[in-house]
């Protein structure tokens, strides 16, 4: 699991509350889904932080110098960074050097979605079932 005090270590500067112990359970940027014990990574096509405090994310990057909302809770950290995306690759690339998979039972999932690979998807989805339409189904 990825943990706070490993997320603060690697970006000290923080706004909010201090949560020592707790552990994420997803690094995303995407507010479609649920973040229940999410890290909200605020880039890509769609950033909404107050949609991300709804779906369950429990602390955010943020990049500084960028005005934090007024609606954003005490007990709501920011981990405050120069790049967010660049952030994100960082603690995902520093995760997945410092943990096996084999070695512990649950893992933080990392998710990061754009709206142009969400499109591509769809319509890879659309071409297929032009192609075949009886993908799926019996017949002669």
């Amino acid at each position: 699991m990825l943990l706070y005090d490993e997320v603060r270590k690697k970006f000290p500067e923080t706004r909010g509350i201090h949560l020592p112990g707790y552990s994420f359970l997803v690094v995303s940027n995407s507010t479609r889904m649920g973040m229940e014990k999410g890290l909200y990574i605020p880039a890509g096509d769609e950033v909404n932080l107050f949609r991300s405090i709804e779906k369950g994310a429990i602390a955010s990057l943020w990049r500084k110098g960028e005005e934090i909302p007024s609606f954003v809770p005490n007990h709501f950290p920011l981990f405050i960074v120069e790049d967010v995306y660049r952030a994100y690759v960082d603690l995902q690339e520093s995760y997945k050097q410092n943990y096996n998979q084999e070695k512990w039972e649950i893992m933080t999932k990392f998710i990061f979605s754009s709206e142009s690979e969400q499109q591509q998807t769809n319509d890879m989805t659309m071409e297929r079932s032009i192609q075949d339409p009886t993908d799926g189904m019996g017949g002669e």
